[in-house]
């Protein structure tokens, strides 16, 4: 624990994973308020998270909420795993990192259908900037000098730029800064570890300076348990610490950065929510909210494989063994300081749309499946590579619902993933789009096979969606905001939840649709826009 020990604060923020460190930084920095950050988890102190290729082994552990979606019949029944940071960080912590920020499309579509321009790409693009620390910036385009540390990805092999050599002899744009102009464009994509070495956005914003300030209190292994209401306002929240329930008020306002797993089920069992949902699990109904848990969204990926000829090298397999482990450690080197899904670009399926449809992920290293998918000598060995697919605006949705009123059960979440027809014959032509980089004259050395085969029909690539497709763990919009028509609207543009007084929400749980990126860069402009909108209302 950081500070005294408050009972009561102006502000009480619960979640500091990618904005509620962001809101207990701009809000601290009034020294006439008092803040209070809750974190459910403790403070990231397991260096494996800081290791650009080994984060993943954290997946599992005390630093994750270890979630599961119910079976999902689009994928053939299967489960899918939902890694969510439970740490100082959040999914920031245990995550690829990547500072991918959407497009203009998608923000300025967000300010169309809030009828607020301060949600408008003009103003995304400004808060980016101020808060970007990068060497692509100053710029139009970039920012430099901002609390946010980035890097380009380092590559262990030339295969790297290859395959982004492929998108673009595939015709579907030059090298470039995905962030800047246009999407349209291959780009070494910039993340989170600068000079080899995870800076969370808890890092970045939450520094030592920040830390002292005597107006800001930040309290680990505090599970918020429910927000408290005096009538329809909320005036604190309970939390869990060290076994024991304890409440710390809030005289101004509550906001929830959970994410969008976490706030909605923090919403639904505080009696904010479908009444009928908070009935059936015995919840004093405080706000009868629709749209608590509605509107689900994610992106799903799935592979197309290439394996390269006997002899052809380039490849550099990931290594997480106690030896890579000690490389990193020594002088952050080694195959745990290399992530193998180094490139990307984003492409338009067909002509016309407002955004790029997919977005293309390049892994250097083959994924051989259930070892059935290539024949010949040797291929368990062999060089290769991955062209991940992400349906970047699927239509299909889902929820987020209670499995008790106890805070303790996990939340039952269904993605829906695939439930609308069109999301599957839209994966088909994403694939085919991986498919004809396959061809390019640079990749033909890694690619003597290819799955699919080049002639797959559209039934084949069906089934590999519904065998392989998983999540790129982006959910967002389960408490979206919306105008005074959007009747399963949770908050106004404003972000304050409907029905109540004195709460709001600020994470990715707000999106009204999803991002053409991915979620940490815009929940990080919630969170900045949340800190504007509150001191605007001092």
């Amino acid at each position: 624990m950081t500070g005294a020990n408050k009972t009561a604060a102006d502000y009480v923020i619960v979640g500091a994973g990618a904005a509620g460190p962001v809101l207990a930084a701009r809000l601290s920095e009034n020294p006439d308020v008092t803040v209070v950050l809750l974190e459910a988890g403790g403070e990231n102190t397991d260096d494996r998270g800081r290791m650009q290729g080994a984060f993943f082994l954290l997946w599992g552990g005390e630093a994750d909420w270890g979630y599961t979606t119910t079976a999902q019949p689009g994928l053939n029944g299967r489960q899918v795993y939902v890694p969510r940071g439970r740490v100082m960080g959040g999914s920031t912590a245990i995550n690829v990192g990547a500072w991918l920020r959407g497009t203009e499309a998608d923000y300025d579509g967000w300010a169309a259908l809030l009828g607020d321009k301060g949600w408008a790409f003009e103003n995304a693009l400004r808060v980016f900037r101020q808060v970007e620390n990068t060497d692509r910036g100053p710029s139009e385009w970039r920012g430099s000098g901002g609390p946010v540390a980035m890097a380009d990805l380092p590559a262990a092999t030339s295969l790297a730029d290859t395959l982004l050599d492929g998108f673009t002899e595939a015709g579907y744009g030059p090298r470039g800064d995905v962030d800047a102009e246009t999407p349209y464009a291959a780009d070494r994509y910039q993340t989170i570890f600068p000079e080899g070495y995870r800076q969370t956005i808890a890092d970045a914003y939450l520094g030592e300076d920040v830390r002292s300030r005597p107006n800001l209190t930040i309290v680990t292994g505090a599970f918020a348990r429910r927000v408290v209401f005096d009538g329809t306002r909320a005036t604190g929240v309970v939390y869990r610490k060290d076994g024991r329930d304890q409440e710390v008020s809030a005289a101004r306002e509550v906001v929830l950065s959970a994410g969008a797993i976490n706030t909605p089920q923090l919403l639904m069992l505080s009696g904010v929510g479908p009444a009928g949902h908070l009935r059936e699990h015995g919840i004093d109904v405080v706000a009868d909210v629709p749209g608590v848990g509605e509107n689900l969204q994610d992106h799903l990926f799935a592979p197309v494989r290439g394996l390269a000829r006997p002899g052809v090298e380039g490849s550099c397999p990931a290594r997480t063994d106690d030896a890579a482990l000690a490389e990193w450690r020594a002088g952050r080197t080694g195959p745990a300081a290399y992530w193998q899904q180094n490139g990307v670009g984003f492409v338009a399926t067909e002509p016309g749309l407002p955004g790029p449809d997919f977005e293309l992920m390049f892994q250097y290293n083959p994924d051989l499946g259930d070892g059935t998918l290539f024949t010949g000598e040797d291929v368990e060995s062999r060089s290769g590579y991955t062209i991940a697919a992400i349906l970047l605006q699927p239509r299909s949705r889902g929820t987020v619902r209670l499995a008790s009123a106890d805070p303790d059960d996990h939340p039952v979440i269904d993605p829906g993933y695939l439930s609308h027809p069109e999301d599957l014959a839209t994966f088909v032509r994403g694939l085919r789009a991986s498919h004809k980089i396959t061809q390019s004259p640079s990749l033909a050395p890694y690619t003597e096979q290819v799955h699919p085969p080049v002639d797959a029909s559209d039934e084949v690539y069906e089934k590999l969606v519904r065998d392989d497709a998983t999540t790129a763990f982006h959910p967002v919009g389960t408490a979206r905001m919306g105008d005074a028509s959007d009747l399963l609207a949770v908050t106004d543009p404003q972000l304050r939840v409907r029905g109540v007084q004195g709460l709001r929400i600020a994470d990715a749980s707000v999106f009204p649709t999803i991002i053409r990126g991915h979620t940490m860069a815009p929940t990080v402009f919630v969170a900045e826009r949340a800190a504007e909108l509150l001191r605007t209302a001092e």
